[in-house]
């Protein structure tokens, strides 16, 4: 066999190899890539899978609910502060609503304390509920504000203090978990207050 002939076969096989080489790297590629599509796919499903227990535990701990009786509730809790007064504003029939009971005691008692660290003492919150077509509405204002955009509104600004900013995102938070919203809005003559909306339960 020639020299050229064997330069020739070496080139050959050098090719080769160099082939291999590379449809061995893009195999081992594409087996990584399987294997990390496998790996997500599974953590999908295992966080599909949590969440659907936790909806079914949030299911079987909601009950009918009357915002009557949790707004006196935290009303009487706020009392023993004696910073701001109450004006609560119920109306007659039950205001009826599906959820956590904890959940919303917790949710309403939030408001309440950032309401009495915020406004004046003496001041007056007032604080009504109602039924609105298929929504239970509260509605929290601060009746002796004279800022139209008084602090009271403020309550889900990014600019608060960690604490407050908690306190916000928790009854955000709630109010997401039971199908409602809470936000600022106004009431009545304009001046900004907190309103809470959640799904109204018919009987």
């Amino acid at each position: 066999m020639s020299g050229a002939q064997l330069q020739s076969g070496n080139l050959g096989a050098i090719i080769a190899g160099a082939i291999l080489l590379g449809l061995g790297s893009v195999v081992c590629m594409m087996l990584s890539l399987f294997i990390a599509n496998l790996r997500q796919s599974a953590k999908a499903q295992e966080f599909a899978a949590q969440a659907r227990r936790e909806a079914r535990q949030r299911l079987d701990a909601s009950r009918a609910q009357d915002l009557r009786p949790l707004l006196d509730a935290a009303a009487t809790q706020a009392d023993g502060s004696k910073a701001i007064r109450l004006d609560i504003r119920l109306p007659h029939e039950a205001v009826r609503v599906f959820a956590i009971e904890e959940e919303l005691r917790e949710l309403l008692a939030k408001v309440t304390a950032y309401a009495a660290s915020v406004m004046r003492a003496g001041t007056t919150l007032q604080v009504s509920a109602h039924a609105e077509g298929e929504q239970a509405v509260i509605h929290w204002r601060d009746l002796d504000a004279v800022d139209a955009r008084p602090l009271l509104a403020r309550f889900f600004d990014s600019t608060h203090a960690s604490a407050a900013a908690a306190s916000a995102k928790a009854c955000e938070r709630i109010a997401d978990h039971h199908g409602g919203r809470i936000y600022s809005a106004p009431h009545g003559d304009g001046v900004l207050g907190l309103t809470l909306r959640l799904p109204l339960l018919r009987a």
